[in-house]
């Protein structure tokens, strides 16, 4: 996991530019001492000073201190902007990811939970990498060069540095052990709480229509409280390393003071040298320090990686076909040969499906929740693929086509309106950008919109926000109507389009949709049967079968399920 991570922040110039740039501030740190040593030797005896040596010595320290902070920095540059750039690619491959992930994986989970790997898991990694990056090449060469220097100034308390600094980041290493498995569950606990905060926000006004505040209430008290637990425990367990380190450390100073006092009195060293050596210590010991608080770092990091790599993992849609047909033009047949589909391998819920559509006709679909009349158009853009039989658009296999080409084919309205931040001039022209403002503006007027977008202060330049909170859910969906007119595509498909309108708009909808639809193939699922009277083609479907098919009068003839759905709609 880590070695697949740290591809993201291998770049080899500036890595090695960098290390280059630390190994100079580490030398820059590993010389100021042995300065510091000689100079306090200098001051030791009355009117035996040197002052020339001694100005030289504090010049040069202070030389040595500018060089190597000036080093720390532009190292310090140079490794932010490496971990910057992994994390810009992580985030790149995590979305380019997400653009390709079959339709299947948004139905079975959360989109709060994706939301929380996309936004605090990629910053959880940005901070153990920028951290992480510097610290780590500082620490290898901070050590090797302190115990080089310690070995010439005094080996006996070199070797009691060796045995006591190691020690303490071992302690705590086996702390920060313990403590992964609990970021691991932090990190998924948050995105659990990140997905029912989300949603519960996004329903609030049924929550509170239904008065289910309460339960909400302590279901986010539940998984906050299970967030607090693992939250706890990790931090709690980890907290007890940096503690641990410092108390071995305190201890080999007093070792290392006693030892130095005991040599020098035998003039086996000199009381600058001890000052020196104690700095090193310091120095050598402070890299485990740093290793020791970054752990916890790393484990969260890897935590958050893991649930990164597990999406970028999946196997994606189908992949089209390496020599895929092309539709330049459509005729709009379109035939469902022996057809089977299931969510489930083990349960279909489409079994053997025929079905020949003309060119240009209007084809309603119908049926109580459930019937299968949303997988219908999932199987004709292919957000599914079908698991038996084949759907052919003009005697094509639509999987011989690439889905580009498939999906220009179609002009698709849901009753799930989705506007973007921009202004409604952008909104409307986001399938044609290139449109003018006439052409935009005639869309808007086909489908209803410009009545209220004229209204506005800016008119077509008026800026929506992100949740769109400035316009009813009406009127976004008249939007997202116009914008399907502009594109003007060959097919249509309307799922529900009018079902968030009032009935005076629907039926100025519904004399737009009449002209749009008029000689291309297009497919209507209606919550209302009044206002697919005039399609060529009904088709009654119940668990995914199709039942009953043939037009409005051809139906109420026969007085059977359609019939029934029907009449219900219009009893007193």
């Amino acid at each position: 996991m880590f070695k697949r991570l740290f591809q993201y922040f291998e770049q080899k110039t500036q890595l090695i530019g960098a290390t280059l740039l630390i190994i100079i501030s580490v030398i820059s740190n590993l010389w100021a001492p042995v300065l510091v040593g000689q100079t306090i030797d200098q001051l030791i005896g009355r009117n035996q000073v040197d002052f020339t040596q001694l100005t030289r010595d504090i010049v040069l320290l202070i030389f040595v201190y500018l060089g190597g902070n000036l080093s720390l920095w532009l190292a310090t540059w140079s490794t932010n902007e490496i971990a910057y750039k992994g994390v810009n690619r992580l985030r790149h491959d995590l979305f380019a990811k997400l653009n390709y992930l079959p339709l299947r994986f948004f139905d079975t989970h959360p989109h709060g939970d994706v939301t929380s790997r996309f936004v605090n898991d990629i910053e959880t990694i940005s901070d153990g990498a920028l951290q992480g990056l510097l610290i780590s090449i500082q620490a290898v060469f901070t050590i090797i060069g302190s115990i080089i220097v310690m070995f010439n100034l005094d080996w006996l308390m070199t070797l009691m540095v060796l045995i006591t600094a190691p020690l303490s980041y071992l302690t705590a290493k086996v702390l920060t052990q313990k403590s992964h498995h609990y970021f691991k569950l932090q990190a998924d606990d948050l995105g659990s709480l990140n997905g029912f905060a989300e949603e519960s926000i996004a329903g609030l006004k049924t929550i509170q229509a239904f008065s289910h505040e309460e339960q909400a209430q302590t279901e986010f008290e539940n998984r906050n409280q299970q967030l607090y637990q693992t939250g706890f425990l990790s931090q709690f367990i980890a907290s007890f390393a940096n503690p641990t380190a410092r108390f071995i450390n305190n201890v080999m100073y007093a070792l290392i003071g006693l030892t130095g006092g005991l040599r020098a009195i035998t003039g086996q060293i000199t009381v600058g040298e001890i000052s020196s050596f104690l700095i090193f210590a310091t120095i050598f010991g402070k890299p485990f320090s740093d290793l020791t608080n970054l752990t916890s770092q790393f484990q969260s990091a890897l935590a958050s990686a893991k649930r990164i790599f597990h999406i970028i993992d999946l196997p994606e849609e189908v992949a089209d076909p390496t020599t895929p047909q092309v539709i330049e033009q459509v005729t709009g047949n379109i035939d469902f040969e022996q057809v089977k589909f299931g969510y489930e391998p083990s349960q279909h819920l489409i079994e053997n499906l025929n079905l020949h559509i003309k060119a240009g006709q209007q084809i309603a679909i119908v049926g109580e929740t459930g019937a299968g009349k949303t997988t219908l158009i999932n199987l004709l853009m292919r957000f599914y693929d079908v698991t038996g039989g084949a759907i052919k658009l003009d005697g094509i296999d639509i999987r011989q086509l690439t889905r580009e080409n498939l999906r220009r084919q179609y002009g698709l309205v849901l009753q799930e309106t989705w506007l973007f931040s921009g202004t409604i001039r952008d909104n409307i022209a986001f399938g044609r950008p290139d449109a003018s403002l006439a052409e935009i503006k005639e869309a808007a007027q086909e489908s209803g919109a410009a009545e209220f977008i004229d209204k506005l202060p800016k008119g077509y330049e008026t800026l929506l926000n992100a949740e769109n909170n400035n316009l009813s859910i009406g009127q976004q969906q008249l939007l997202t109507i116009a914008r399907v007119m502009l594109a003007n595509p060959p097919m249509l498909i309307l799922d529900e389009a009018t079902s968030n309108v009032d009935t005076y708009t629907e039926a100025k909808i519904q004399q737009a949709f009449n002209r749009l639809t008029h000689g291309r193939t297009s497919f209507v699922i209606a919550h209302r049967l009044s206002t697919i009277r005039q399609a060529d083609l009904i088709l009654v479907m119940d668990h995914g079968n199709v039942i009953e098919q043939g037009n409005h009068r051809q139906l109420l003839a026969k007085n059977g399920y359609y019939a029934r759905l029907y009449h219900s709609q219009f009893e007193d």
